[in-house]
């Protein structure tokens, strides 16, 4: 299940989605709007998320789809919110369940890492009423292209 939502969600009712007698481990990673400061002391005050849904449902898919396959996943849930959050407020859950923890720790890992730089939403804090780009970080791309050779070479 992937959504894109500009509405909050609840985690336990989330869980219920993915829980099963099947399973033996669950992961989670749970991104939260954090009290930011930036360069010269400014904080921030929010974030706004932007997306172009038809093309993030799409590379989401896939992402999805390669941690089942890769780590034979019983489960993979994704939830990205978009619009103006505030400070502490719900970002985005990746929850992925399996049979062993290592498959299910591994591949949230992979799907949250991928998320950040490889799918279209884009994100602004918020000063003051102004928007301003945040543009992902140089160590966020390098945990994606090793993820891209850990996937490419193990298929």
């Amino acid at each position: 299940m992937i959504k894109i939502t500009n509405k909050n969600f609840n985690l336990e009712e989330e869980f219920l989605e993915i829980n099963s007698k099947k399973n033996g481990a669950y992961s989670f990673f749970l991104g939260t709007v954090r009290d930011d400061i930036l360069k010269k002391e400014k904080k921030i005050d929010g974030i706004f998320l932007e997306c172009y849904q038809e093309l993030a449902y799409q590379q989401l898919t896939k992402i999805r789809d390669q941690a089942i396959q890769k780590w034979n996943l019983t489960d993979c849930n994704i939830i990205h919110r978009i619009g103006k959050l505030a400070l502490g407020e719900k970002i985005v859950l990746v929850m992925t369940s399996s049979k062993h923890r290592a498959n299910a720790i591994s591949a949230c890992e992979y799907v949250i890492d991928n998320l950040k730089v490889n799918v279209a939403f884009w994100k602004f804090n918020i000063l003051n009423e102004k928007q301003e780009a945040v543009q992902f970080k140089k160590k966020d791309l390098d945990k994606f292209l090793e993820w891209s050779e850990i996937v490419k070479t193990n298929q």
